[in-house]
């Protein structure tokens, strides 16, 4: 039996012992390439992201995958750039969504390996160190979800992430990124569109400070180490 962390081993030695099921041709993306589009595809996730006007309901059509999803709604009160967001773990096999309704599909490609029982992550983890601005709406054996909320003129404490994750924004107010290396904090733009990205690798103790005038969010949909028999 082995043990691979998914952010040190190449994806490719899974493909022996598990993660080798394929979509169909009742694949969401064949049925319905119109409102279900590919953003991310690798050895390891699937991630569509899936946007449905109001009284479209999504075609029959199979999941091979399970899959983490994240539905986003405007926030009441907020300016458009501010989301309520929902996350849940949907099955291989689930129920069709009907609009309007705008979420990411993360289809886990080797959730039929068997999870690590019990991963450890170290002191200096985000979840581990209490941080006020990670909330986790969602963990099972598979992933963890950490939802990121910053006010403006607030900042992270220092922390760091293991495991390899999804990072998600919907969008973005300016902000700074520091980090423990000594180098002078980074300014990063707003960003006024969707971003969606795959990190295979830890990152290191680092901070974020937003400089904007509207909630900073972010999603890091982390992935729990498996066992290959």
């Amino acid at each position: 039996m082995k043990i691979l962390f998914l952010m040190l081993v190449p994806a490719s030695l899974f493909a022996a012992a598990c993660g080798n099921t394929k979509p169909d041709a009742r694949d969401a993306v064949v049925l319905a390439p119109a409102t279900h589009k590919i953003i991310v595809d690798n050895d390891l996730v699937r991630i569509l992201d899936v946007n449905l006007p109001a009284g479209m309901r999504e075609p029959a059509h199979s999941r091979v995958w399970p899959a983490i999803v994240i539905e986003d709604r405007p926030r009441t009160g907020e300016r458009l750039e501010v989301r309520d967001f929902k996350s849940y773990w949907e099955a291989a096999k689930g129920k069709a969504h009907q609009g309007p309704a705008h979420f990411l599909r993360i289809e886990l490609k080797k959730g039929d390996c068997p999870p690590l029982r019990n991963p450890q992550l170290p002191p200096t983890d985000g979840v581990v160190i209490h941080d006020p601005s990670i909330r986790v709406p969602f963990e099972n054996a598979y992933v963890r979800v950490l939802e990121i909320e910053v006010k403006p003129g607030e900042a992270e404490p220092p922390h760091t992430h293991t495991w390899p994750s999804v990072v998600y924004y919907y969008r973005l107010p300016p902000s700074k990124r520091g980090t423990a290396d000594g180098k002078p904090p980074v300014d990063r733009p707003e960003l006024t569109q969707q971003s969606v990205t795959f990190e295979n690798f830890a990152q290191p103790i680092h901070t974020l400070q937003n400089m904007g005038t509207y909630l900073y969010q972010a999603h890091r949909i982390e992935l729990k180490p498996v066992v290959v028999e």
